[in-house]
């Protein structure tokens, strides 16, 4: 009997491609009824129990089967085993939709396959991908790229089936944000290997994406040809999850093409799936595709129902009360591994007593990496040039995260006089519009902090520089919200003018920190009722970017020693705004850094041009880096 149980595993698990099918799973199920409680073994127990959780395409079921294994296994010693348990259950509670939960249970995989990482060679950089998935579906594109790229780092030279996951995933952030030629670059390639591997399910998701992709371009044909075999694909391996979110995305393609009740139709059916199964983000996301559709109809009563149900899955998903869970989690994690007393803060508050009261904690987390580092450093008797060298980037990092983060707060004092004025004067409409202002405002901010405070974390005494492909155009219109609200409070005229399409080769932080530096400091130094504007062309191999003011202009003599360190004096602005004086040396710093070169001209009473110049993406540099 014990023969023809390891018989029945590699048939039904091994020569089927090593592939979630719950037919697979519902064998195995029938297996464990009938033999879990005679005479295997442990080891046969451990495999079958962990064959029928892999296998399931049902998140309970799969649930209930990783916590038998985790139990087993942590009985028996076994610290892969619940390492494999781990694993199944965080894809169990991501695709429920709890994502604290899951990013925790991942985040425990990593440091046990850190452990073992000679024993299972693959599983760091598995678990560095399931940690990135989690964060992308949250939105959160920094932290997703972070860990995807750490996951490629780990997964290099090693097993081509995971490095294929790891390109289908990175194609899917690359389209999640609209560059379209990167991610059908990377939905090929993982296809190509899927197809070499004979990897059935990873064949139908690559070909379920590069639809998606076609779609997003107009080529509906194609679009559609590719989704459907995507589809048929993974209705044979009853993977309901996948066809779920395809049959959405067919319903957008049939919206497009203004064939409403086809659309209708496959939303429809997407809901029926979701609902079935309690898969929570796709019942969201076929819940406002078929409000939309409805409302497209004028069938206001079910456009409204199915619009509160989206409001309702949107809300129990991304909750303040999850994103503060999964920003402590991984804090917990970070501050395990580099032994440092991190505190990462996150700013959801509307307002703006809770706003600063995050920028003080931010400080004081700042100032705590910062005797640690000192007292690392003294403790391995360093130099006191290295230390000095340590200092001077903490200080820099204050500077940034101070400049960065003062336009934007300061322009509250303007809302907050405004909404007392329309209250005053009765005019509450306007009230709602400002409501809006502050929600974009504080979420912004508050994606500025994290990105700020995880770029500091990334710092071992320098700034990483990690050269990537970045949209330029994505760039300037996020600083434009970012200070928008600064501007008007000025009456100035603020705005990006690119008349064509710009991607750079480029550190993403420290240009992010170029530009907001340059044009905050534009506002800065103009009166009341001028004007700000960036600018930029291609010139050759290099992005010519422009930065220009009406304001008050720099006198010659200061234009020869602009971008020198001297006394770390600042300069008042027109409305008495202060700075740090540390921004336009990190400017020309940083610029030097991206391979770039700075320029300046300027006139007193007239208004100041800043023109910079840095190398633009070419497809070779992606290959590359690929």
């Amino acid at each position: 009997m014990r023969c023809n149980f390891c018989v029945i595993i590699f048939l039904l698990v091994f020569l089927r491609g090593y592939s979630q099918d719950q037919r697979i799973a519902d064998s195995l199920l029938f297996i464990y009824d009938k033999q879990a409680n005679g005479d295997l073994n442990a080891s046969e127990y451990s495999e079958l129990v962990w064959s029928i959780a892999f296998n399931s395409t049902n998140p309970q079921e799969k649930i209930r089967y990783s916590n038998e294994m985790i139990d087993f296994s942590l009985k028996n010693g076994d610290e892969i085993g619940v390492l494999r348990g781990y694993y199944q259950l965080g894809d169990a509670l991501r695709k429920l939709g709890n994502l604290d939960s899951a990013l925790q249970v991942f985040f425990k995989c990593l440091e046990i396959s850190k452990r073992q990482e000679a024993v299972v060679s693959n599983s760091v950089g598995e678990s560095l991908v399931a940690i990135a998935d989690i964060y992308s579906i949250l939105g959160s594109h920094q932290n997703a790229i972070d860990y995807y790229k750490q996951a490629i780092f780990a997964l290099t030279g090693r097993n081509k089936l995971t490095l294929a996951s790891v390109q289908l995933n990175l194609g899917d952030e690359y389209f999640n944000y609209g560059e379209l030629d990167s991610a059908l670059f990377y939905f090929e390639a993982s296809q190509l290997i899927y197809q070499d591997l004979d990897y059935t399910i990873g064949v139908a998701y690559s070909l379920g994406n590069i639809g998606l992709v076609y779609a997003k371009q107009g080529h509906f044909i194609s679009a559609e040809k590719n989704i459907q075999l995507a589809v048929n694909s993974l209705d044979k391996m009853e993977d309901y999850y996948g066809i779920s979110i395809y049959l959405t995305y067919m319903a957008d393609i049939y919206e497009q093409k203004h064939e409403i009740n086809s659309a209708l139709k496959y939303a429809s059916k997407s809901m029926q799936l979701a609902i079935r199964y309690g898969l929570k983000e796709q019942i969201r996301d076929a819940s406002l595709k078929l409000s939309q559709l409805f409302e497209m109809q004028r069938n206001i009563d079910s456009a409204y129902y199915y619009h509160k149900q989206y409001v309702a899955f949107r809300d129990s998903i991304n909750n303040e009360e999850t994103i503060q869970k999964i920003a402590d989690i991984r804090t917990e994690y970070e501050v395990g591994q580099k032994q440092a007393e991190v505190d990462v803060l996150t700013a959801q508050q509307k307002t703006e007593r809770v706003i600063m009261a995050a920028i003080t904690l931010l400080a004081v987390v700042l100032l705590i990496l910062g005797l640690i580092v000192y007292k690392y450093y003294k403790q391995k008797s360093r130099t006191s040039q290295e230390l000095e060298r340590l200092n001077q980037t903490k200080d820099k990092f204050f500077s940034i995260i101070s400049h960065d983060l003062r336009g934007p707060v300061s322009s509250f004092m303007g809302i907050s006089r405004m909404i007392k004025f329309l209250v005053e004067a009765k005019e509450t409409d306007q009230l709602l519009e400002i409501a809006d202002d502050i929600d974009d405002s504080v979420e912004r901010l508050s994606a500025l902090l994290d990105n700020l405070l995880n770029w500091a974390m990334q710092q071992q005494g320098h700034f990483p520089n990690v050269p990537e492909k970045v949209s330029l155009n994505d760039m300037a219109d996020e600083i434009v919200k970012t200070l928008k609200n600064m501007a008007q409070g000025k009456l100035i005229d603020l705005k990006a003018d690119i008349s064509e399409s710009i991607d750079l080769w480029v550190d993403r932080n420290t240009t992010m920190t170029i530009l907001r530096n340059l044009v905050s400091n534009a506002l800065k130094f103009t009166p009341e009722t001028g004007a700000v504007m960036i600018q930029a062309y291609s010139k050759h191999d290099r992005a010519i970017i422009k930065i220009k003011d009406t304001g008050v202009g720099i006198s010659q003599d200061k234009l020869e020693n602009l971008f020198k360190l001297q006394d770390k004096k600042s300069t008042y602005g027109t409305a008495g705004e202060k700075g740090l004086g540390l921004g336009l040396q990190l400017v020309y710093e940083f610029i030097e850094m991206n391979q770039g070169r700075i320029d300046v001209s300027s006139e007193e009473g007239k208004g100041t041009t800043f023109e910079i110049s840095l190398p633009l993406f070419s497809y070779s540099e992606q290959l590359v880096e690929s």
